[in-house]
């Protein structure tokens, strides 16, 4: 069974900061608040974890994207020009997931035949500190929903960690979520296009 910790977004405690970010470097999946549901997700540097969180996700596997501490880390793992990344930083950190193409950072694994990666810079203190500490993003994807977890049910951290508890290594538990999603741009092509109109209304 996995671990349950308690983290406070407003002042996340340090020492279980580094206790997930030692989880994580050992290839840990877990479960996380973001700045609208929780997510499952592991430390980009091991495929082994990335192959358990898309076994958990089952056939949605390809929705899976990575959170980075900033802005200026985009670079590393996705091809950003200037309008690109005069619009990300309009927009972040928030709720918006960005489509862009892939760098050679990213590792097969992850893509899976795809040339583009969904980058999020979530307004979530816990995650900016956590992404910051490992110095690597983390694989992210929404919670699937089954037949004893509704959609409505993935906002609830008891509910959550009841079902998932015996799948994942670790989860945060960060207060109840709001059943909300994120805004998904995609910025691929010459203008950007907003695939999937969140709660969040992009900035230009």
């Amino acid at each position: 069974m996995g671990k349950l910790v308690r983290l406070y977004e407003d002042n996340p405690n340090e020492r279980t900061l580094r206790e997930v970010a030692g989880a994580l470097e050992q290839g840990a999946v877990i479960i996380y608040p973001t700045d609208t549901l929780y997510a499952l997700g592991c430390s980009l540097n091991h495929l082994k974890a990335i192959a358990r969180v898309k076994e958990i996700k089952r056939k949605e596997n390809d929705e899976l994207s990575l959170i980075c501490p900033n802005i200026s880390v985009i670079a590393d793992y996705a091809k950003v020009d200037n309008a690109a990344f005069k619009l990300i930083k309009a927009n972040t950190p928030g709720p918006f997931t960005f489509i862009l193409k892939a760098s050679g950072a990213v590792p097969n694994k992850f893509l899976e035949r795809k040339s583009t990666v969904g980058i999020r810079i979530p307004a979530n203190r816990i995650l900016t500190e956590l992404t910051e500490l490992t110095g690597c993003p983390l694989v992210s994807t929404s919670l699937p929903v089954s037949s004893s977890l509704a959609e409505e049910d993935t906002v609830n951290a008891e509910l959550i960690w009841e079902e998932y508890r015996h799948s994942v290594d670790m989860m945060i538990d960060g207060g109840d979520a709001r059943l909300l999603q994120s805004t998904v741009v995609d910025l691929t092509g010459d203008e950007a296009e907003i695939i999937r109109q969140g709660y969040a209304e992009l900035m230009q």
